[in-house]
């Protein structure tokens, strides 16, 4: 019989199963994040990168993504308030 998921890794074989099982999902979870998650290959300029490196910390929210986020959302809320060119 082959291992299921929510069963006890008891035997040898189980835990060879457990672990196909596990690697086959970690890849299934992989192309469902690469799937809704757009992809942006970004290289900043130095005054850009020191600015991201600035704001960077290991706090919740303040990795380099959440970092660019918040710099594009500061941007865009001042260009609504600036009057149109």
């Amino acid at each position: 019989m082959k291992w299921q998921p929510g069963r006890p890794v008891v035997t040898a074989q189980d835990r060879q199963d457990w672990e196909q099982w596990r690697r086959e999902r970690k890849r299934q979870q992989q192309r469902d994040r690469r799937a809704k998650y757009s992809r942006i290959d970004y290289y900043p300029d130095k005054l850009a990168a020191e600015l991201i490196e600035r704001r960077w910390s290991w706090r919740p929210g303040c990795d380099l993504s959440g970092v660019i986020n918040r710099i594009i959302s500061d941007w865009a809320e001042m260009r609504e308030r600036l009057p149109p060119e």
